[in-house]
């Protein structure tokens, strides 16, 4: 704080550039929730399991008659897949990264929120794949994924 009589006040405030506000989705994979930047969303869709298809090693889906490849989460991840199997239909992200529009697969959509993003220190920042973390209302840290590195 600086004053000058006669002048007036100047009042400085520095924040750290280790937070920004940031807003992402919510998304369910097995029993974790995990945070995707809005930014890189363009749609959420449920595809009948029947209209995805294998392509070589890869699958796929038709979307808005183009076919968008699909990715699943939990293997980007290397996570266990808890895919409910009973169900009829697929709960797709669709984003946009690097400049191609990809499905990943998740086993529930959640909810659209803002948060304060924390990067990740110390040892933790050296894991690729993920953009910092946010804690939630009820007390929980909500990891949010970096998809330029993951995918």
């Amino acid at each position: 704080m600086t004053s000058v009589k006669g002048v007036g006040t100047t009042v400085r405030i520095d924040l750290p550039l280790s937070m920004a506000v940031s807003r992402v989705m919510t998304v369910v994979l097995g029993k974790s929730l995990f945070g995707v930047p809005m930014d890189l969303i363009q749609g959420i869709v449920k595809v009948p399991r029947g209209d995805i298809v294998r392509i070589k090693e890869c699958e796929a889906f038709v979307l808005r008659d183009r076919v968008v490849p699909l990715v699943r989460l939990t293997q980007l991840l290397e996570l266990p897949d808890e895919t409910c199997l009973g169900a009829r239909r697929s709960p797709l992200l669709v984003v946009r990264v690097n400049g191609q529009t990809i499905g990943l697969g998740i086993s529930a959509f959640g909810e659209g929120m803002e948060v304060i993003l924390k990067p990740l220190e110390g040892m933790l920042a050296k894991i690729a794949g993920y953009a910092g973390t946010a804690l939630l209302g009820d007390g929980r840290v909500l990891l949010v994924l970096d998809l330029k590195e993951l995918i």
